[in-house]
């Protein structure tokens, strides 16, 4: 079978068994994985519903690794890299399974994210576009955790983290497939994972059904900043510079990795900068996250999963131009788009009082 057909029988078979799984948790186990609101909830949604919908992305990845191994000779270049792929995302999916069944502290959370980093590192996945290795390496961790984390608290509306998710992977799978550099794995593993992420959104669209929980949240966290890794940050894919780092490029790749992650990034960012301003801790939630302020503005609640898509994807043509342009303009751009939805979402957060 060609490469093609197989992704195509990949991802009818991740989206199929994605909603089978899911149609089980919803209707066999929602009392046994469902979490009560308790009185004054800081939750958007008060009603009990399910929270393991993330445990089909984890059966995608699975299914996915299985697929290449069945359908492909091709050899693995970077065993090492595929193995720590393989325990990173596994140990994000537990860490999510044990918050949602045990409520896991804010500082177990950070040692095994911090770990995650870690492996990534030592098996050679790292940031490698800035000149100084110790602040790639340094930047390789705070990217790591602090995404794993953005995803978590942008999954705080129907639909929008898994939306989101879907456009980035498009992204990433755009941008590598243009310019010929994805590995044959990776290749496997981001359709195989979008799919079942696009069967899970039948359960979590407004009105949602299900959430995908911190499960779901974390797992995602750490498959994005794994790949964005591999094929958004490093400049050597896209500017051939032949193992030359400096600023100039470092920026560049900054500048496009914040494009395609403009709306956790400007959540999370928001959310921090007005728990803080408060003298809250800005791991604690609360209803003032930016979705929650578009609907207080009077945008549908059920459109908002698809205007944070929108702009996603909009930032993912910005930044295909700057890496097709690589000149000022396209960079001058995308830093005004950056800037803009940055400003607009923060604005939007200051003309309402959060809801407690």
């Amino acid at each position: 079978m060609t490469y093609h057909l197989i992704i195509l029988l990949l991802g009818t078979g991740t989206f199929t068994l994605s909603i089978l799984v899911n149609y089980f948790l919803l209707h066999y186990s929602g009392k046994r994985f469902a979490k009560d609101a308790p009185v004054n909830s800081p939750r958007w949604e008060t009603k009990q519903k399910p929270v393991m919908g993330g445990i089909s992305f984890f059966i995608g990845f699975i299914v996915s690794l299985f697929a290449y191994f069945l359908f492909t000779d091709t050899p693995i270049d970077n065993k090492l890299q595929i193995c720590s792929v393989i325990a990173c995302i596994s140990l994000a999916f537990v860490l999510g399974l044990y918050d949602d069944l045990h409520n896991a502290s804010v500082a177990a959370k950070f040692c095994f994210q911090f770990l995650i980093a870690i492996i990534l590192i030592i098996s050679g996945i790292h940031i490698n576009c800035f000149p100084i290795a110790w602040i790639n390496y340094c930047i390789t961790i705070l990217w790591v955790v602090g995404l794993i984390n953005s995803l978590n608290m942008l999954d705080n509306m129907d639909g929008v983290t898994a939306m989101v998710s879907v456009g980035i992977i498009s992204g990433i799978l755009a941008l590598s497939h243009l310019y010929g550099h994805i590995n044959m794995v990776d290749s496997f593993i981001l359709p195989g994972i979008a799919c079942a992420v696009i069967g899970f959104l039948f359960f979590n669209f407004y009105p949602s059904k299900m959430y995908m929980g911190d499960i779901g949240s974390l797992t995602l966290g750490c498959t994005l900043a794994i790949f964005s890794i591999l094929y958004l940050w490093n400049p050597d894919i896209y500017f051939q510079t032949s193992g030359v780092q400096n600023w100039g490029y470092a920026l560049k790749m900054s500048l496009c990795v914040i494009l395609i992650f403009i709306i956790p990034l400007s959540d999370t960012l928001t959310v921090f900068i007005k728990r803080i301003a408060k003298g809250r801790s800005p791991f604690v939630g609360d209803k003032g996250h930016t979705t929650h302020h578009l609907v207080y503005a009077g945008f549908p609640q059920r459109w908002v999963c698809v205007l944070y898509t929108c702009i996603t994807l909009a930032g993912i043509v910005t930044a295909a131009c700057i890496l097709k342009t690589n000149n000022l303009i396209s960079c001058i751009t995308g830093c005004i788009y950056c800037l803009g939805i940055f400003g607009t979402l923060f604005g939007i957060s200051l003309t309402h009082t959060d809801k407690e």
